[in-house]
C-alpha cells in the first residue's frame, strides 16, 4: 500500500498573507501548471452566527449578493463571469459563507473589482428582496418539504441534539423570519457582517503575491471597516442523555434513522481521530457500518454520515455533530438497528483496529484531500477556511500530517464520544400498510 505520509511531506504551496489597514485578510497562493485562477471571498457569517429572529438570513444573502450594486447592476456579475469564460458560485455553511470564481489569469483584476464592488454595497429594493426571499422559500419547499424524509438530519435532528439556539435552529431558513424581513433588516445584516474586517480574500493560481496585494490594496482598501457583532458561544458539552424521537414520513417508502452526537472543539486532542473514525465507519461499502448492517446482518439498506457532517472536513467552530444516517427495512424494529449500531461502535472501543485497515482509511482521506486541492477554486476555499479557523492559511498544509499521526489507540479513545447514552436520534417511518404490525 502506498504510504500517503510521503505525499504529505511533498505538499508545498507558496503562501503569502497581508492584512490591509481596514482589516481585510488577503492570501495569495502561487500554483503553476495552469492559467486558471481560483478566487474565494469568505465572510465570517453562517447560519450558526445569524442573530435570533433572522433565521435564514445567511442563506438569503448568498442570493442577494448576486443581485447587483449601484455600479454593477443586476446580471452584470454573471455576465462578466460568462464573458471571461469563468464560473461563480456561493455556498452558505454553518460558520461561514463562501463566494467563489474560476477564471483565466488575465481576468484577475476584473474579478477582484467585482468582489470589491459588492463588498462596498448592494442595491437593496423591495422587488429584489421579495424575489430572492421567494427563491429561498422555494428551495426549502423543494429540498426540504418535498424530500421524503424532510431533510430531517439537517432540519430536525439539530433541534433534538443541541440546546443553544445557534446550534439547534434550521439554518436553511424559517418562513416567518424570512417573511418578516424588511429592507432595513437586510441593510443592517449587510452592514454588520459583510465588512472587510470580517472577510478573507484568497487568490490561488499562477499569480505573483505582489500583484495580488497591489490590486487588493487598490480595490479594497477604501472600504471602511465596522464594529463586528459579538462572537456567539457555540460550545456545548457532551450530552448526558440518549433520546429517540419517532415521527411519520408520509412520502417515504422505507424507514430512515438519523443519530447525532455532540463533538468537541476542533483544537481538542480527539478531533483529528474523530475525522478518521468517521471515515472508518462510513467509507461506503468498505465502511464498518455498511459491512456490519447492510452486508452482514442484512437489516439496513444504506449508510451515510461522518464527523462534522454538515460542513465537511475539519473546519468549524465550537461544537459540531457526528452523524450516522441509516436506511433500513420496513419489518426491522428500530431497536434492532440501534443494537447493531452500538455493537459495531463497541467493537471499535474494545478491539485494536488492524493496521492495514487504518492505513487504508488514512490514505483515502489524504488522497481525497489532495485531489480536492487540485481545483484552484477548492484550494482557495480551503485556504480561506484555514485562515478563518486557524488564523493562517498554512493549516491546509498540515491536514495530511494530522491525519497520518492518528494511531489505533487514538481511535479507541475517540470512539468513546459515540456513547450509547449521549446521543439524540430521529427515526422517520412511512405510514403503516394495511395489515402491517
Amino acid at each position: 500500500m502506498r504510504d500517503s505520509s510521503s505525499a504529505a511531506s511533498r505538499l508545498e504551496i507558496p503562501l503569502a498573507t497581508r492584512i490591509l489597514p481596514n482589516g481585510l485578510t488577503v492570501v495569495a497562493a502561487r500554483v503553476g501548471g495552469s492559467h486558471v485562477v481560483g478566487l474565494c471571498v469568505t465572510y465570517r457569517i453562517g447560519s450558526r452566527r445569524e442573530p435570533r429572529n433572522r433565521s435564514g438570513f445567511a442563506h438569503l444573502f448568498e442570493h442577494l449578493m448576486f443581485e447587483g450594486t449601484p455600479r454593477a447592476g443586476k446580471g452584470v456579475f454573471d455576465r462578466a463571469c460568462e464573458g471571461s469564460g469563468g464560473s461563480n458560485n456561493g455556498q452558505t455553511r454553518l460558520d461561514s459563507t463562501l463566494y467563489t470564481e474560476l477564471f483565466p489569469r488575465g481576468a484577475l483584476e476584473r474579478f477582484l473589482w467585482l468582489e470589491a464592488d459588492r463588498m462596498s454595497g448592494l442595491t437593496f429594493s423591495e422587488e429584489t428582496l421579495t424575489n430572492q426571499r421567494d427563491v429561498v422559500k422555494e428551495e426549502i419547499r423543494v429540498n426540504v418539504q418535498n424530500d421524503p424524509y424532510g431533510l430531517f438530519e439537517y432540519s430536525e435532528l439539530p433541534k433534538r441534539l443541541f440546546d443553544r439556539w445557534e446550534n439547534a435552529h434550521d439554518g436553511y431558513g424559517d418562513f416567518a423570519d424570512l417573511d418578516a424581513a424588511s429592507l432595513d433588516d437586510v441593510r443592517s445584516f449587510f452592514d454588520a457582517y459583510y465588512r472587510p474586517n470580517n472577510a478573507i480574500v484568497v487568490v490561488a493560481g499562477d499569480v505573483e503575491a505582489a500583484e495580488v496585494f497591489a490590486r487588493a490594496e487598490e480595490l479594497f482598501d477604501g472600504i471602511p471597516p465596522a464594529p463586528l457583532p459579538a462572537e456567539p458561544d457555540l460550545f456545548e458539552p457532551k450530552r448526558s442523555t440518549a433520546e429517540l424521537f419517532r415521527e411519520e414520513a408520509p412520502l417515504a417508502r422505507t424507514p430512515m434513522l438519523a443519530v447525532g452526537w455532540r463533538m468537541p472543539r476542533r483544537d481538542h486532542p480527539d478531533a483529528w481521530s474523530l475525522v478518521v473514525l468517521g471515515e472508518l465507519l462510513h467509507d461506503g461499502r468498505a465502511g464498518r457500518l455498511f459491512r456490519g448492517l447492510v452486508e452482514g446482518r442484512e437489516i439496513a439498506t444504506e449508510i451515510s454520515g461522518g464527523f462534522n457532517a454538515f460542513q465537511g472536513g475539519i473546519w468549524y467552530q465550537g461544537t459540531t455533530l457526528f452523524l450516522t444516517r441509516i436506511g433500513f427495512k420496513r419489518d426491522v424494529p428500530v431497536e434492532r438497528i440501534f443494537g447493531a449500531l452500538h455493537q459495531e461502535i463497541a467493537t471499535l472501543r474494545g478491539d485494536r483496529i488492524p493496521e492495514d485497515e487504518l492505513a487504508r482509511v488514512k490514505t483515502k482521506i489524504v488522497a481525497n484531500y489532495f485531489q480536492l486541492l487540485e481545483s484552484r477554486v477548492e484550494l482557495a476555499s480551503e485556504l480561506g477556511q484555514a485562515s478563518l479557523f486557524e488564523g493562517a492559511p498554512h493549516g491546509v498544509l498540515d491536514v495530511a500530517r494530522h491525519i497520518e499521526s492518528v494511531r489505533t489507540e487514538d481511535l479507541l479513545r475517540a470512539a468513546e464520544w459515540l456513547s450509547p447514552d449521549s446521543f439524540a436520534a430521529v427515526v422517520k417511518r412511512p405510514p403503516a400498510i394495511r395489515g402491517e404490525a
